[in-house]
């Protein structure tokens, strides 16, 4: 009884010592079976490492000429005069021969790896060529074309063959490495003018074998699958024994893990090991096979020396194992009996026989006491801090000089009574959106957006942000300087911020910044007043950052006469039924109407839109079907539109049922009108996006890039890439007056990636370029 009573009281001992035994034991039988496959993995994966380090070097060659080929080739594409042939009409006339020997001389006799270039005009049809004839037809080209469609993608090398016979009797192809930029398709699919770049492959295999002639081995093989699974043998011409594992290697890739590095493949009876890499860019793939040698006598002699080795260490552990058990467990022993003297834990965790058991009952009990304590605390400190920051800022006047000073010390704020405020409100865009979320997730976006914008603004300055409980959250800023001074500042880290914003969580954010006051009792001004400023995102749109100044940039407040008159005009043009003449009328009352305080402004919105609705009414009468008027401009859900530009969606849906005379055309122009705003808003929005263009907008919305063109262009008077450019430059000018960011800063941050042609776009808008134009601002704030 003793015995077995001495036993139970130490049960995790024996536990302890039969566990290590237990794992020797299994490692001493798992040892003995797999170290012949590990000394061979291990032989196998040093001839591994030596073909991966060839592939990889093969690998870099053909990266770097695939960077080389992609910056010639874009560096070709923007070339002035390639774009005017590019693109050059039938009544048009251009030296092109004049074209084609400039780039004979600048891109094929200065770049050995080019065996030549095509410039395609999609208004001739015509490939203009610095190989052959100036004008010139590739036959395969063509063939190649017809396959994908009319239009290859663009910077994708492409492997084809190529005739380059001297006359027709003698049919001579040579393999080229083909390079195809673009932008844009016809209505048949077709490259809308692009840059052909043909490289000679020839010249990329004797760079390869001339770069690693050391490292190839006679018996090793090295292969490329092209995207297309067409295999090319790199150190001679596709071979018999090279067509065979050239076929195994096809079979084989496609079965295999990510993990896996190298395989193993089987040809008349001879084992090969393979290595393979992928090339960045071309969607290439690089193998490399060598022939297993022999080997075998090396890794048996290596595992009998292991299997020994491992048996003696065994015997070794388990003389030793059982004092190492005892001193592991003897901590866990005065543990145990220390805490089951204590009184402190109750009778039923006192009870418990299991060591480990008792131990984490413990635990769990300590650490679910100091948890609840923990949360308590911390919970009832925000509680209390928000909660005077909310009354500081809804009601200033109630919080004494001696209040505001105790409670910045309780709750650990950085602010002080003789330093300068700012109040910043961050108002949710689309927030019935928000309101549709289940109350954490509410939660948690509004937790996001107070830390973020703190983090951020903290830069510039002390912060603390507060919910509100409503659509907008405000931020305390002060700092021990002016703060008029960092004002550029803040606002440069607002649009940092919303940017952030909408990238992770796609949210958008509309900021307003009050001017700074000097007295903490002017906290509940300043905060009304960025509340006032933050109105004016109907004019400016979502993802704006305003101020006062902002403000006073809407010009002179226009008199309510004139705002009449075109409400007036706006309704003729309505009850004649012309559909131009409403939007052109509409457009220009709202013009007017921008120009008006946020109050004036919606006085006369809801003015005009009672006219519209008695208008309507009258129509209806001589109408054999009733309009169906939208129901947000006839009711207070019209105060919820957060732009203006929404504004005018949804009468322009009014409008054009009035006006339109079929079912048809109504649908045709309404839906016209819609995709133009669209791509108005998008471009607004992500104007950015380096990756922004006519493919991805018409990839979002559902059409072909061509339609899009013409649609914006017949509805907006101008084309996408002029109204892209038009909005950058505007937002590069407010970077360049409201921060202190250099130019290529700004170009970057505005959606501009080469800085000549951003200078050259700016100088033709603003008449100098980006540099005198700082340069100027500077010397006027002076």
């Amino acid at each position: 009884m003793k015995i077995t009573k001495k036993l139970g009281s130490k049960k995790y001992l024996a536990r302890i010592y039969l566990w290590f035994a237990s794992l020797i034991l299994l490692v001493t039988a798992i040892l003995s079976s797999v170290v012949y496959y590990n000394v061979q993995e291990k032989v196998f994966d040093n001839e591994y490492k030596n073909s991966r380090k060839l592939l990889a070097q093969t690998k870099y060659n053909i990266e770097y000429l695939d960077n080389m080929v992609r910056n010639l080739i874009l560096s070709t594409y923007n070339n002035n005069d390639v774009r005017a042939l590019m693109y050059l009409n039938d009544d048009e006339k251009f030296d092109y021969m004049n074209v084609i020997n400039k780039l004979k001389s600048s891109v094929v006799w200065s770049n050995s790896f080019v065996q030549s270039v095509y410039i395609y005009n999609n208004n001739k049809k015509n490939y203009y060529s610095t190989y052959g004839q100036f004008i010139h037809k590739d036959v395969e080209w063509e063939k190649l074309l017809q396959a994908h469609g009319g239009s290859i993608p663009p910077l994708k090398p492409i492997v084809r063959n190529m005739d380059v016979s001297l006359d027709a009797s003698h049919v001579q192809m040579e393999k080229v490495l083909t390079y195809v930029m673009y932008e844009l398709t016809d209505e048949q699919g077709r490259m809308d003018g692009a840059v052909i770049l043909n490289i000679k492959l020839e010249w990329l295999f004797n760079n390869i074998k001339a770069i690693n002639n050391v490292e190839m081995e006679q018996l090793s093989k090295m292969f490329i699958l092209s995207d297309d699974q067409q295999f090319m043998e790199v150190n001679e011409a596709l071979s018999e024994e090279g067509t065979k594992l050239a076929a195994l290697l096809q079979e084989k890739y496609p079965t295999l893990r990510a993990a896996e590095n190298y395989f193993t493949i089987k040809l008349d009876g001879n084992k090969y090991l393979a290595a393979y890499i992928t090339v960045d860019h071309t969607g290439w793939i690089l193998f490399k096979t060598v022939p297993y040698d022999e080997a075998y006598v090396y890794l048996n002699k290596l595992r009998t020396s292991i299997i020994i080795i491992t048996v003696i260490v065994l015997l070794a552990t388990l003389l030793v194992l059982y004092q190492v058990s005892r001193g592991i467990y003897r901590p866990v022993e005065q543990l145990v009996a220390q805490l089951r003297s204590s009184h402190f834990l109750g009778e039923e965790t006192a009870a418990s026989k299991d060591e480990f058991i008792f131990l984490q009952d413990v635990y769990k009990n300590s650490a679910a006491q100091l948890g609840q304590f923990h949360q308590e605390k911390i919970s009832g400190q925000q509680r209390m801090k928000n909660r005077f920051l909310s009354k500081w800022i809804l009601n200033s006047l109630s919080v004494s000089i001696a209040d505001f000073e105790a409670s910045c010390l309780e709750h650990k704020l950085p602010f002080r009574q003789e330093h300068n405020f700012m109040i910043c409100v961050l108002k949710f865009d689309n927030y019935k959106h928000v309101t549709e979320k289940s109350f954490e997730e509410k939660e948690l976006l509004v937790f996001a957006v107070m830390n973020i914008a703190s983090e951020f603004l903290s830069q510039a300055c002390y912060t603390e942000a507060v919910d509100l409980r409503n659509d907008h959250v405000a931020v305390i800023l002060q700092s021990e300087t002016s703060l008029d001074h960092l004002e550029a500042l803040i606002l440069q880290l607002l649009k940092e911020c919303q940017t952030y914003l909408f990238q992770c969580y796609n949210l958008s954010i509309t900021s307003s910044l009050s001017a700074s006051v000097g007295d903490h009792t002017y906290a509940t001004t300043a905060y009304q007043q960025a509340l006032n400023v933050s109105m004016y995102r109907f004019i400016a749109g979502k993802m704006s950052v305003l101020t006062q100044g902002y403000i006073k940039q809407l010009g002179q407040i226009p008199s309510m006469d004139r705002v009449l008159e075109l409400e007036n005009q706006l309704l003729e043009q309505v009850r004649n039924g012309n559909y131009r003449g409403s939007a052109d009328k509409l457009a220009a009352l709202l013009d007017e109407v921008k120009k008006l305080e946020y109050s004036d402004m919606m006085l006369s919105l809801l003015h005009a839109v009672n006219q519209f609705k008695y208008l309507v009414y009258d129509l209806n009468k001589s109408r054999k079907e009733p309009v169906k008027v939208n129901t947000i401009l006839m009711s207070k859900e019209m105060l919820q539109i957060e732009t203006i530009g929404e504004f005018q969606t949804k009468w322009m849906e009014v409008i054009e049922e009035i006006t339109s005379d079929t079912e048809v055309e109504r649908d045709r122009i309404s839906e016209d009108v819609v995709i133009a705003l669209r791509i108005q808003e998008m471009i607004d929005e992500r104007y950015a996006d380096l990756n922004l263009g006519a493919s991805e907008i018409a990839t979002v919305i559902g059409i072909s890039p061509a339609k899009v063109g013409k649609i914006f262009k017949a509805h907006k008077q101008m084309s996408i890439p002029d109204y892209m450019n038009r909005v950058r430059l505007e937002r590069a000018v407010e970077w360049m007056e409201n921060s202190q960011l250099n130019i290529q800063d700004i170009m970057r941050k505005v959606g501009f990636e080469n800085e000549s042609y951003f200078y050259k776009v700016f100088k033709a808008k603003f008449g100098t370029t980006p540099r005198e134009f700082m340069a100027k601002r500077i010397k006027e704030r002076m």
